[in-house]
């Protein structure tokens, strides 16, 4: 055998490898009361969406744990917010991203709750420390772009500095992002969320999680069948689905066999809580 021959089959053998002989981590202790029922926001439709308030509203109903989203702004400081743009869910103007977190001090998150008065826009550290020892933090790293990744560092930082390992998972629909987390710290689980909307038909595809390697799938509800299920299974992968708002939709997802659910109505979930089969057992 050439060396040329030699290095491509040491290669092949690499990719091989990756592809098909992978198997995620075991997060069996995020499911230790049972599936995993997530306030998606908080619980958005009585406070402002990612705003401590809204998330104290979650834990207030029952549930155990939540789903926020992050953003890092122009001075670097990771905030809580599913927009980069604050004109949708503030009385502010301008982009996250560029903006120091001190502009950022005065402006209220709760504009469409003004019977709440002024809401302000947390950090997620302000959030951690808010909120009771044993809640669990499914930690959504948003991208503006493929290559925006310099929240990673610091949110992973911040699990370590919280000491949130085993209570914590980092999601998010960039592949480079669920990469990268690994790098750095491969001891957090890790969600790759899929949704169909300006996604790229590949990664959608169960496939395509052969080469994101993540530990548990979050897929948006309409993409999930049969199939989903059947590789999950094979893959030993939890499945969280968001963002499902009425019983029916639930009744459909136990009947699939989800693992977790990820809603604006947390008293909705709690009733189909206590039924939901696994799809891992």
């Amino acid at each position: 055998m050439t060396s040329i021959a030699f290095l491509l089959f040491i290669v092949s053998a690499i990719i091989v490898k990756h592809l098909f002989f992978w198997h995620p981590m075991d997060v069996s202790h995020l499911y230790r009361d049972g599936p995993l029922m997530m306030g998606h926001r908080g619980s958005p439709r009585v406070a402002p969406e990612n705003t401590i308030l809204s998330f104290q509203r979650a834990l207030d109903a029952g549930l155990g744990a939540v789903e926020v989203d992050v953003l890092c702004t122009k001075d670097g400081e990771v905030v809580c917010s599913h927009n980069h743009d604050l004109e949708r869910e503030t009385d502010g103007s301008g982009y996250i991203n560029e903006s120091d977190f001190s502009e950022l001090r005065g402006i209220n998150a709760g504009i469409k709750f003004p019977n709440l008065g002024v809401t302000p826009i947390p950090t997620l550290a302000e959030l951690i420390s808010a909120l009771p020892p044993n809640s669990i933090f499914n930690i959504e790293i948003k991208s503006i772009k493929l290559l925006d990744l310099h929240a990673v560092q610091k949110v992973v930082s911040l699990i370590r500095k919280h000491k949130l390992q085993g209570r914590v998972m980092i999601s998010s629909f960039n592949p480079l992002v669920i990469g990268r987390v690994k790098m750095i710290d491969h001891t957090i689980p890790t969600a790759y969320l899929w949704s169909d909307e300006n996604v790229p038909s590949i990664l959608t595809k169960p496939r395509f999680i052969n080469v994101v390697h993540p530990d548990i799938l979050h897929p948006t509800a309409h993409l999930m069948n049969e199939n989903v299920i059947s590789f999950a299974k094979r893959k030993r992968l939890r499945l969280n689905v968001w963002t499902v708002n009425n019983l029916p939709a639930m009744d459909w997802l136990m009947a699939l066999g989800v693992d977790g659910l990820i809603s604006d109505f947390p008293t909705l979930m709690l009733e189909t809580s206590g039924k939901m089969p696994s799809a891992s057992a």
